[in-house]
């Protein structure tokens, strides 16, 4: 009988007892189990099992309706414990050429020690493995392939949008992405800027950290963004962005987020004139006149309104009747978020309290624009629970 050898590699001990944990949910025990899950780990992170070539095609696939599975198909990072740190001895037996060819691979693609690469397989395969890439590979196409078998076929813009992304590498500038709109589309200033948009959420990429003129995968520039201290991609616009990066939609959304923020520290209500918001906001790069153009528009929102106080228009914003989460999210970052409604419920304790005037509409009993406003008379979360009921809130964000 052939010995199969000992693995006989220090793994970071958390990332071994959630395998543990996983082999168990998996199986209802580990005794006879955990080798073979071990061996299917080290197989599936050198690519050496039979649904690789499978999952080749389904890449294909996916490259092939416009979208992208790079980000599906990396590596997943496990934390590296210092040295001195706990780890734990792993000592099963496992298939020697199997053995050998994942240690192989680790020593040419990864100055990783043995034993963190074989966490690192370990925790993909916890997380569903090559099955849930797969899967999930699938799932993004689904869509299409349904649309494009119906009876009236894909719409001519999802077409054109798939051809686009074919056009275009794993990372790619502005002027790669205007050249393909272009060649297929048409270059029109409103053509490139739908289709900019339509393309770069289909491939799920976005602007470089620290480079604006070119786009990486979303999962790419958070990894990049957490290196370098920098503002992650989700963070607004108005953060992230150059002046001269900014469209106008996010300039009026970068005024209210910004205000917003004002009032967060200001009991829940603040005001800007075009001046300060010119200085403050935008380091007197734009005109004046745009300046007030963009004071407008921002007060077009729930929450928001512009007011002309000694000949000069002001933007006033009432925390409390916002309804723009997203907004309401930027102003109070400094707390954790969990699930979105409780988020909100949390974030809003800073509100002004307000009650039924004699016409049954909600006034603000205390306190003026840009002033604290403190009240005792009603509980918070009553005072919450009539503004989420006004809210288009959503679960899990």
């Amino acid at each position: 009988m052939t010995v199969r050898p000992k693995v006989d590699w220090r793994v970071p001990s958390d990332e071994w007892d959630a395998f543990i944990d996983f082999v168990h949910g998996e199986h209802g025990e580990i005794q006879g189990y955990v080798s073979r899950e071990v061996e299917r780990a080290m197989l599936e992170w050198v690519d050496g099992d039979d649904y690789a070539p499978v999952e080749d095609l389904v890449d294909q696939l996916v490259r092939a309706a416009g979208h992208t599975p790079a980000n599906l198909t990396e590596k997943k990072p496990v934390t590296v414990p210092p040295d001195g740190e706990e780890t734990t001895r792993v000592s099963c037996r496992v298939d020697g050429e199997v053995k050998n060819n994942f240690a192989a691979f680790v020593k040419e693609t990864s100055d990783d020690r043995l034993g963190v690469a074989l966490a690192r397989a370990l925790r993909q395969r916890c997380d569903g493995g090559r099955a849930r890439r797969v899967r999930e590979k699938m799932e993004r196409v689904a869509n299409d392939a349904e649309t494009l078998l119906a009876d009236d076929g894909i719409m001519l813009r999802e077409r054109r949008t798939v051809r686009i992304c074919r056009r275009l590498g794993e990372q790619f500038t502005q002027d790669d992405l205007e050249d393909a709109i272009a060649a297929v589309a048409g270059d029109s200033a409103p053509t490139i800027r739908d289709y900019t948009e339509k393309v770069l959420a289909r491939l799920e990429y976005v602007e470089h950290p620290r480079n604006g003129d070119l786009f990486i995968s979303k999962d790419d520039a958070e990894d990049i963004a957490t290196d370098l201290g920098a503002p992650s991609p989700d963070a607004p616009a108005i953060d992230r962005k150059p002046y001269d990066s900014l469209s106008r939609t996010e300039k009026v959304r970068g005024v209210r987020i910004e205000l917003a923020r004002d009032a967060q520290t200001n009991g829940g209500k603040s005001q800007m004139n075009a001046t300060t918001v010119r200085r403050d906001i935008f380091e007197d790069r734009p005109s004046p006149g745009h300046v007030q153009d963009l004071l407008r528009l921002a007060g077009d929102a729930d929450g928001f309104d512009v007011v002309t106080r000694h000949g000069k228009e002001r933007l006033r914003v009432d925390l409390s009747d916002v309804t723009d989460l997203d907004v309401l999210e930027a102003a109070c970052d400094d707390l954790e978020q969990t699930n979105r409604a409780d988020w909100v419920r949390r974030k809003c304790t800073f509100l002004p309290h307000k009650t039924p005037d004699s016409t049954g509409k909600s006034a603000v009993r205390d306190g003026e624009y840009g002033a604290d406003s403190n009240s005792d008379t009603a509980s918070v979360d009553e005072q919450i629970d009539n503004l989420l009921a006004a809210m288009p809130v959503t679960d899990g964000g």
